[in-house]
């Protein structure tokens, strides 16, 4: 039976290729549309801006309240959220909600999706390949302790993304390897969501192989 509402989050380990891949899934098929987050931050006038909708703290309380984001999150004194309302609206101009999320935004969206029909993707990779991408972007020719501590943060965060990931993986409908070009992985998830639509059931034993893996490459 085909599902009806149907938005795509695509989550993975910091510099896994998440966003790349969002950005190259749109050039496939316009239809995707990135949901923009609803934020209390203040506005830094640069490129990133139309990517928020700006709103005061006691705004976003009240959202909270009214169930009017799906998940949220609080990051240096800030809120993240998002907005119920902007999925619905993408929806009913015949286009496809995107999101790029981490595992638990994944969760809280899963849990608070109601007449919604969310197609979790999880694209990983090797850890030490990983690593490596994190190495050049915060390090460089010429660390600072601040990328130091980015970087060792990220590794962090991704080791543990890794090791909770058999008990996470029921949030997902597929797992994806991010090991080729971007456009196969794109294309990939492009058919992943296809299926989800016409009502294909995840591959749960799979799913659980794949979870197992990642999990266990931690202590390697």
């Amino acid at each position: 039976m085909k599902r009806e509402n149907c938005l795509l989050i695509i989550a993975g380990p910091s510099a896994v290729g998440k966003t790349t891949v969002a950005y190259e899934l749109i050039k496939i098929d316009p239809r995707f549309e990135f949901v923009r987050s609803v934020t209390t931050r203040q506005r830094r006038g640069d490129s990133f801006d139309a990517e928020y909708i700006y709103i005061t703290i006691s705004e976003f309380r009240e959202l909270i309240a009214n169930g009017g984001v799906l998940e949220h999150t609080e990051y240096a004194g800030n809120f993240y959220g998002t907005p119920r309302a902007e999925v619905e609206r993408i929806i009913s101009e015949g286009k496809i909600p995107l999101l790029v999320l981490d595992i638990n935004g994944v969760g809280s969206l899963v849990r608070n999706a109601g007449d919604l029909s969310p197609c979790g993707v999880y694209v990983y990779d090797d850890l030490e390949v990983i690593r490596e991408r994190l190495r050049l972007r915060f390090l460089g020719d010429n660390p600072t302790p601040e990328g130091q501590k980015k970087y060792e943060s990220r590794i962090s965060q991704n080791e543990s993304d890794y090791l909770t990931i058999p008990d996470t993986a029921p949030r997902f409908h597929a797992f994806i390897a991010n090991t080729g070009s971007v456009r196969n992985t794109a294309e990939a998830v492009n058919a992943v969501y296809r299926d989800f639509t016409l009502g294909a059931e995840r591959d749960s034993v799979n799913i659980e192989r794949i979870a197992k893996h990642l999990s266990a490459s931690v202590s390697k």
